[in-house]
C-alpha cells in the first residue's frame, strides 16, 4: 500500500495518507489515516469539516526525505490563519510533523520577503502583505500573508516565521533580503530590517 504525507492548502494542517486508487475521473483517492483520526478519504474529510475549496498536496511519500522549501511552504500556510497564537502554532506544525515520523533533508534555504501595500480595490484583508519567495526554486512562494494593518504586526510575523523554520525545524538560512518601498521602511523598526542580509527599494502595490 503507497502512504505519504499530505498537506492542505487552508491551514498547512499535515495527514498521514494510504492511496486508494481513483475515481472514475481519474482523480487520486487518499484516505487520512493519520494516527487518533477517523480513517476516510480526504474527499469525505472536506465535506465533513467544511472545507470547500481545499486542495491536498504531496509532502513527501512514506519513508522518504521531504524538502527543506516544502516544510517552509507549511509553516507559511500557518502563517495565513494563526488560531492560538502564531509562534504556538508554528511550533505544534513542526512538533505535529515529527511525531509522525516525517523527516526533512534541512537544506538551507535563500530567502527574499517582499513586503507590500494592498491597493484599494484589492482582495486582500488589511492594508498590507507579505511574500516569502525561495531564491533556489525560481521564485517559488513559500508564504502569501495577507491581513496587516501595522508595518510592525507584519515584521512580527515574518520573525516569528524565520525563528521556528531556524530553531524548530533546523533549517537554516544562508540569506534573507527584503524588498520594500522607501516610505514603508521608514515606518520599520532597525532590529527588523536587521533580520536582512541585502535590503532593495521596491514599489509594489497589490490591486
Amino acid at each position: 500500500m503507497t502512504k505519504a504525507f499530505l498537506y492542505d492548502s487552508l491551514c498547512g494542517l499535515v495527514y498521514r495518507c494510504m492511496f486508494a486508487g481513483v475515481d472514475g475521473c481519474g482523480r487520486a483517492q487518499w484516505v487520512n489515516i493519520t494516527p487518533g483520526e477517523e480513517p476516510k478519504t480526504l474527499e469525505d474529510y472536506v465535506i465533513d469539516e467544511d472545507m470547500q475549496g481545499t486542495r491536498f498536496f504531496v509532502l513527501a511519500m512514506e519513508g522518504e526525505t521531504a524538502q527543506s522549501s516544502q516544510i517552509a511552504k507549511i509553516l507559511g500556510k500557518v502563517s495565513e490563519c494563526p488560531i492560538n497564537g502564531l509562534g504556538m502554532d508554528l511550533t505544534f506544525a513542526i512538533r505535529h510533523m515529527q511525531d509522525m515520523g516525517v523527516k526533512w533533508n534541512q537544506k538551507p534555504l535563500q530567502l527574499t520577503v517582499r513586503v507590500f501595500e494592498n491597493g484599494v480595490q484589492s482582495k486582500r484583508n488589511g492594508k498590507y502583505s507579505f511574500w516569502i519567495e525561495d531564491n533556489d526554486s525560481c521564485c517559488d512562494i513559500l508564504a502569501d500573508v495577507d491581513g496587516f494593518d501595522s508595518v510592525e504586526e507584519l515584521f512580527r510575523t515574518v520573525r516569528s516565521f524565520f525563528l521556528v523554520l531556524e530553531s524548530v525545524a533546523g533549517i537554516s538560512c544562508l540569506t534573507k533580503d527584503l524588498h520594500i518601498n522607501g516610505k514603508l521602511k521608514k515606518e520599520v523598526k532597525k532590529s527588523d530590517l536587521g533580520m536582512f542580509r541585502h535590503i532593495e527599494d521596491e514599489a509594489y502595490v497589490i490591486e
